[in-house]
């Protein structure tokens, strides 16, 4: 197994409000993250940056898991916490009320691979047959609107607010989360907040990773450069896993 992270703030924006990690556990277990800071001044990057450290530090420590079950226990416990730590940080410093993060992770394990996800960053899997998959679903106005036939995906593209999360980490004091186990035979997995799949078409998304003449680094960066190239509008954070050689995991 391989795996790469990148972020950078992009062409527009004064600062970078995405964190990332990929934590190891004692076990040998990995844990991949991808967080997109929300709130006004510096509150997302305070955010982003709470959720991954403290689910980081968490990860080190554990010494594996005993059943898929334990895995989800273990993720729900640590986002009440999280998402509690990261409420009371802006309700009690001024101009953060309201700071919140997306969180998109995957969790590979010896008893197997989970995909957790809250807003709107995404995990993606590709296949040996040529399957191209989106992994989790979007916590946004949008997409309950798609899901609720009031929008197509096409009116979805220029949709006003498409960007509205109707679920973030941190924002309220209570969160939801969708934990899902992965037993499909995959070639790899990409995490990315939107400034990657929000403006680069999935068509162009695929082709680079299932490019095999590059390593995992090598995709990571042209990913970034097309993200870029589309205008770089938004914070840009990519991981992606190579799972090909992968043997416990």
């Amino acid at each position: 197994m391989k795996y790469y992270g990148i972020t950078d703030k992009g062409l527009l924006r004064k600062n970078n409000q995405d964190s990332y990690v990929i934590a190891t556990s004692e076990s040998g277990d990995v844990f991949a993250i991808v967080a997109d800071g929300i709130g006004g001044n510096f509150g997302g990057d305070i955010a982003s940056r709470i959720a991954v450290q403290s689910f980081s530090q968490a990860f080190s420590e554990t010494n594996g898991f005993e059943s898929p079950d334990a895995v989800k226990k273990w993720i729900r416990e640590r986002i009440s916490e999280v998402n509690s730590e990261i409420f009371t940080y802006g309700q009690t410093h001024s101009g953060m009320k309201g700071m919140g993060t997306t969180f998109c992770g995957v969790m590979l394990t010896s008893v197997g691979r989970f995909v957790v996800n809250i807003g709107d960053s995404r995990a993606y899997a590709w296949f040996e047959s040529g399957r191209f998959s989106q992994l989790t679903m979007d916590h946004t106005l949008v997409n309950d609107m798609i899901m609720h036939g009031q929008l197509t995906r096409e009116e979805a593209k220029t949709f006003p607010k498409k960007n509205v999360l109707t679920n973030a980490l941190g924002v309220w004091e209570a969160v939801r989360s969708d934990i899902d186990t992965h037993t499909e035979d995959m070639k790899g997995i990409l995490i990315c907040s939107d400034g990657l799949h929000g403006y680069v078409e999935e068509k162009k998304i695929r082709d680079i990773v299932f490019d095999t003449e590059i390593d995992p680094a090598l995709k990571t960066r042209k990913l970034m450069k097309a993200a870029l190239e589309a205008g770089g509008y938004d914070n840009i954070t990519i991981i992606l896993i190579d799972l090909e050689g992968e043997e416990s995991l």
